[in-house]
């Protein structure tokens, strides 16, 4: 056992080994993003390395099926709609106006058999499930009970969250926001910027295990 024999030699120590950790952390979390970075590339192209897949899996809480389910180009959600991942979250993009018409915040019929999809994903993972409403920046018309954007955007998440919730999906697990217009992903210039900001966002948020 090493003895030393003055106090400010055992704190220099103390904080060579902090700084080794600190710095040990922070590669182990940018190794995870690049591979999660690398599973997006590639499960588009549906030949996602194992390895790849499996770090997702490990990271999430995730199994075999639901990572299937999740980004399988030809089966899964992606079908209509956009996942994501990053450190904390895996995000599900539904674009305007897959899921309601315009001005209105009741789910339309044919998005039902999608947010179906997603339930039973749900359904057997612990992670926490957040759905957030986005708008554009455009005045909302006469044709539509909502004063705001804001309320609009809210109201929406609220109704797909109601959705998981009849589906039996556990309440404690589910959470609902609106951004209104301040969150957008593009430029409010175009339509086609304006149609990306128009979205739902269903995030399941990294489990700690």
């Amino acid at each position: 056992m090493r003895f030393y024999e003055r106090e400010d030699e055992l704190e220099n120590e103390l904080n060579r080994g902090a700084l080794w950790a600190i710095t040990y952390g922070d590669m182990m979390s940018y190794l995870m993003i690049f591979f999660m970075m690398l599973f997006t590339l590639y499960s588009t192209k549906d030949i996602a390395p194992q390895f790849i897949k499996k770090a997702v899996e490990d990271e999430f809480g995730l199994d075999t099926k639901t990572t299937e389910k999740l980004f399988d180009p030809k089966k899964g959600i992606q079908q209509i709609a956009t996942v994501e991942i990053s450190a904390n979250k895996i995000t599900i993009k539904f674009a305007d106006p897959i899921l309601f018409e315009p001005g209105n915040d009741r789910l339309k019929p044919s998005s039902l058999p999608h947010l179906k999809m997603l339930v039973d994903v749900f359904n057997n993972l612990p992670n926490p499930v957040q759905i957030e409403g986005h708008t554009d920046d455009r005045p909302l018309g006469k044709h539509t009970r909502f004063k705001s954007n804001w309320e609009l955007s809210a109201a929406r998440a609220f109704s797909v969250l109601k959705y998981f919730l009849g589906q039996g999906i556990a309440p404690e697990k589910l959470s609902a926001v609106g951004y209104g217009e301040f969150k957008p992903v593009k430029s409010n210039d175009t339509p086609e910027g304006r149609s990306s900001n128009r979205r739902i966002e269903v995030n399941i948020i990294r489990h700690e295990i």
